[in-house]
């Protein structure tokens, strides 16, 4: 078993976490224990517990590096090309999205199964890492409301992302189905729901 002296507090927390997202990546989200991250690594468990608060504290900590990477992945320019209408971007956007949850499946879900604790709030910095995934939504959308309407163009975002997340859990979980005529993928469908949504904000202004 490895010494404690052979990691500076920094790095094992990095191993720590290295080998978390390996556990999930083999394991999925319910094989991330203590026990199982210190016998990867060669620590004790209690290790893990002197470097983090509780196992929720790590759990945000992975999510943290999930909700990144899906961060840059809607910032791409293939999502945000200024030469395309909105609407086409959107579609990229949606079609990244899935595409994320399909490559990153066990984060993907450990970023929306997992809850904290009913008396825990969650903490500032993470939810600006939240609040930052609808950001390159909200560009997209800006120019389709008065500079007034802010509230409103942010509300629209988190209402459109969701949607997109709904049929993508639909077709992850392999229900697309329900939703689509004769099994329609669930790029088309939200193809469908993003030009649909978009005519309805033109319909009101």
């Amino acid at each position: 078993m490895a010494r404690r002296s052979d990691h500076t507090r920094d790095e094992l927390k990095i191993l720590v976490l290295d080998k978390a997202w390996q556990l999930i990546d083999s394991k999925g989200f319910e094989g991330l224990t203590a026990r199982a991250i210190a016998s990867e690594i060669g620590y004790a468990p209690g290790t893990i517990y002197n470097l983090f608060d509780s196992m929720d504290d790590l759990y945000l900590q992975i999510n943290a590096r999930t909700l990144d990477i899906l961060y840059d992945t809607l910032s791409a320019p293939v999502c945000n090309n200024p030469g395309k209408p909105s609407q086409d971007n959107m579609k990229a956007m949606a079609l990244a999205y899935m595409d994320f949850a399909r490559d990153y499946h066990p984060y993907w879900l450990m970023l929306f199964n997992f809850r904290l604790p009913e008396d825990r709030k969650v903490q500032a910095w993470y939810q600006e890492k939240i609040d930052r995934l609808f950001e390159p939504l909200e560009t997209l959308l800006q120019p389709m409301f008065p500079e007034a309407h802010e509230r409103k163009m942010k509300m629209a975002a988190r209402v459109l992302w969701s949607s997109v997340h709904g049929l993508c859990f639909l077709q992850e979980t392999g229900k697309v189905s329900i939703v689509s005529q004769n099994d329609a993928s669930s790029d088309i469908a939200s193809n469908f729901l993003i030009e649909t949504f978009l005519a309805g904000l033109h319909a009101n202004d």
